[in-house]
């Protein structure tokens, strides 16, 4: 069972357990409209809409929980689905729970001193696994608060097959940067707490800085962030308005057609680690300029990833001017696709996942040879 809609993970990590032999099903609150539920029919060939229930009480939820070996919680959905029972939860044994973090919960919530951070440490100590993401301010809180049975595996992110790589436009044409994160730099939204800003008023200053050197670039830029305004105005003072194009908020097809129209895709500087859209872009051999910290990094990879790993300001522009040489671009965009396959397909990163479940539920997967708990009951039917 997965619960947790975090921007649709839920259904696309269902359909990667599922393509590895598992019965998944996937859990939404009533609150959560089922009109948002979208099926990617070409890429979900295992995982179907019917294996999407919506549960309308936590008497509901606790009745199908029980039926299944596993649970797989996003972001403390766990405490939500529960409500009121969460006290009651060592009465009501559940099945083994894997608490997936994601950024901001294990980066900032975690810190806070509210009713809801409160039961997300307690959530983070009564998981039977933590999987968590390897960030500098993740790790940080994993000592200070003392989280229990961590592990840190490579997540299967989503990753676009179909691709002619190599498609940089001509020698002679603009650069094209397609900036994709957030506009946050911490101006509107100044939480103690917060950790999961950008950084992009650093990449605003580099790239004005690049251009005044003479580098013939643009930038499309997304018009979304709580520092979106603060932004434009940055970017008149700095009197390089001609050279960005802004746009609005776009579908996954809008954002993976940009991808491929553009050269170099530009992320973060201020969390230290990936995310879904790098990884996206990545795949489709795109050279990525994101700042990421070696130290974490080297919990999942034994080498270090091929992107344009800037964090400061004068680093950003050093590596911007880099982008001037095409063929160094196309070098490292086919780099990138082979190395975000290497390490984040689905069949090359759930054997470790798929490890802890048998360890956890004594259940065997067809073509795992594991052998199963002969000591573990397990009456139950789903996965």
């Amino acid at each position: 069972m997965i619960i947790g809609d975090l921007v649709q993970n839920d259904l696309l990590f269902a359909e990667h357990l599922s393509r590895k032999g598992l019965k998944c099903g996937v859990l939404r609150k009533h609150d959560q409209s089922s009109n948002n539920v979208t099926i990617v029919s070409e890429y979900h060939t295992h995982f179907k809409e019917n294996n999407i229930i919506t549960i309308h009480t936590t008497r509901e939820f606790i009745k199908l929980a029980k039926k299944c070996r596993l649970i797989v919680s996003f972001t403390g959905a766990l405490i939500f689905f529960l409500g009121k029972f969460w006290f009651l939860r060592s009465l009501i044994q559940l099945p083994p729970v894997v608490n997936i973090t994601t950024g901001s919960d294990i980066t900032e919530w975690v810190n806070e001193k509210s009713l809801g951070a409160v039961l997300y440490r307690q959530h983070l100590h009564s998981a039977d696994l933590n999987w968590c993401a390897p960030y500098p301010n993740s790790l940080k809180n994993i000592f200070i608060h003392d989280v229990p049975r961590v592990v840190f595996m490579r997540y299967p992110y989503y990753l676009v097959d179909q691709v002619n790589i190599g498609c940089i436009t001509d020698k002679n044409q603009t650069i094209s940067f397609f900036h994709t994160s957030h506009l946050d730099w911490k101006v509107n939204d100044t939480g103690e707490n917060r950790k999961s800003s950008k950084g992009n008023d650093r990449f605003i200053r580099a790239f004005a800085k690049a251009i005044k050197s003479g580098l013939h670039a643009q930038c499309i830029i997304l018009d979304r962030g709580s520092d979106r305004e603060i932004a434009k105005q940055l970017i008149r003072d700095l009197g390089v308005e001609d050279r960005f194009i802004w746009k609005p908020h776009l579908s996954r097809d809008e954002l993976v057609d940009e991808f491929y129209k553009s050269d170099v895709i530009v992320d973060q500087f201020d969390i230290g680690g990936f995310g879904g859209i790098a990884m996206e872009a990545m795949s489709v051999g795109k050279p990525v300029m994101i700042y990421i910290d070696r130290a974490c990094a080297r919990l999942l990879y034994p080498d270090d990833p091929p992107i344009l790993n800037c964090h400061s300001e004068e680093e950003i522009y050093e590596q911007i001017m880099k982008c001037a040489d095409r063929q160094f671009l196309e070098k490292l965009g086919k780099e990138a696709r082979e190395w975000v396959y290497k390490y984040h397909n689905w069949e090359t990163c759930l054997d470790q996942f798929i490890f802890y479940y048998t360890l956890l539920t004594g259940h065997q997967i067809q073509d795992y040879g594991w052998e199963k708990n002969p000591y573990k009951k397990d009456g139950r039917g789903g996965d």
